[in-house]
């Protein structure tokens, strides 16, 4: 009789994610998450009695990870402009995730959801992450407000997937968000590759002074 070690916690959140993007949120089956995992359903209830919360666990470990890429974004770019960059790359890295599109495919109610209550522990983390982000640029200033402000200009981008993988149209989304973006913090709109110094705009008179 062979005996498999039990499987880590990536694989199993991996194969909670792999099944998400092929059923969608809603009831995916809990025997294809042990199959892809190398384990059986017995493991998954005994470690995660509530399904609820393995999916949970599984989509904020995910969303961490996609923040954590975005953090290394723009790095060449002066400070005021590296914002709206990693911004702009967050929201297209959860717009094209596969969850993403499940959701939006299966469950467009979810999305409207997310879109309008934003109250949940994945809010909570990619707002924190949002005023993380300001901070870096102006240690030592209450970006609260701004960062609601941000958050919410951003969620559409992020949460409705594109009509279409064109590559024109995700460029022109980008740039949309980005522009919106560079509006809020009170920059000029940005140049093709916001190498310029930023300059005040009139959209948000006294935010980067």
């Amino acid at each position: 009789m062979s005996i498999h070690a039990p499987p880590g916690m990536g694989t199993v959140y991996r194969a909670v994610l792999a099944t998400l993007a092929e059923h969608g949120p809603r009831r995916p089956p809990i025997a294809e998450i042990a199959r892809r995992a190398a384990t059986n359903r017995q493991y998954l209830y005994r470690n995660w009695p509530d399904f609820q919360v393995l999916t949970r666990d599984a989509c904020e470990a995910e969303l961490d990870r996609l923040l954590y890429v975005a953090s290394d974004t723009g790095g060449t770019l002066p400070p005021p402009c590296r914002v709206p960059a990693q911004i702009v790359r967050a929201a297209r890295l959860l717009r094209e995730h596969p969850v993403t599109r499940a959701t939006a495919r299966t469950s467009p109610d979810l999305l409207l959801v997310a879109l309008t209550r934003p109250a949940t522990a994945l809010h909570a983390r990619a707002l924190y992450w949002v005023q993380a982000r300001l901070y870096e640029w102006r240690p030592g200033t209450d970006h609260s407000t701004m960062a609601r402000t941000l958050f919410t200009v951003t969620a559409p981008f992020a949460l409705v997937p594109p009509p279409s993988d064109d590559p024109s149209d995700r460029e022109l989304l980008n740039t949309r968000l980005s522009t919106a973006l560079h509006a809020c913090l009170g920059l000029a709109p940005a140049c093709s590759d916001c190498s310029h110094k930023a300059e005040r705009s009139p959209y948000t008179p006294g935010y980067a002074e």
